[in-house]
């Protein structure tokens, strides 16, 4: 059956679930494309950083890295004695005394007498054996002495030794050396006690 002309059909409402559907579909995938992007990534993690409580106190150079840098050096020139002492360093202040020693004396097998190396040995020995001066230490800090007299590192270590056993004159004595500051009879001392 033929319609005549001037009789138009009712539009069909569109069909408003489908597109609704469809809205939400282009929504979802444009937020969805947008979330594997990296720079949402790098917006959540900036995020996650921010709402840390402790991130004004956290060192972006982790120990681990720092540990992965020395031993990437280290592999690369083994020979490098300036890096084995480092390695040493790490190992010292992070209480690990027996890889503090090892790496010590590599650094002292490759560049030979070295009166850092020496107090660098005495000071792990000494804090190794909780603050005692044991004969291991007393020889490593000699030998940090003959090589050069005026080493602050082995000197420091005497004056800690000497305070820890309650030798404070001698403790005072070492320790105005090291500041190259003597304090005379007649001056004033901190108490306000004069002389």
């Amino acid at each position: 059956m033929s319609l005549p002309a001037n009789v138009t059909m009712p539009l069909r409402p569109p069909p408003v679930k489908r597109l609704a559907a469809a809205a939400v579909l282009m929504v979802a995938a444009c937020v969805g494309g947008y979330m594997l992007t990296p720079k949402w990534q790098a917006v959540r993690s900036e995020h996650q950083r921010l709402a840390d409580p402790l991130r004004d106190f956290t060192n972006p150079q982790t120990p681990e890295a720092q540990l992965s840098r020395l031993q990437e050096k280290i592999r690369a020139n083994p020979q490098d004695s300036e890096q084995w002492a480092r390695l040493g360093e790490y190992y010292l202040y992070r209480n690990a005394y027996d890889n503090a020693l090892l790496a010590y004396r590599q650094a002292l097998r490759l560049r030979g007498d070295n009166a850092q190396l020496f107090a660098a040995l005495a000071t792990v020995l000494y804090y190794q054996s909780g603050q005692h001066m044991t004969p291991a230490t007393r020889e490593m800090i000699n030998k940090a002495l003959a090589l050069d007299a005026a080493d602050v590192t082995a000197q420091m270590l005497l004056a800690a030794d000497a305070f820890m056993q309650a030798d404070y004159a001698r403790a005072v004595s070492l320790w105005q050396n090291l500041t190259g500051c003597k304090l005379a009879a007649s001056e004033p001392r901190a108490t306000g006690r004069g002389h």
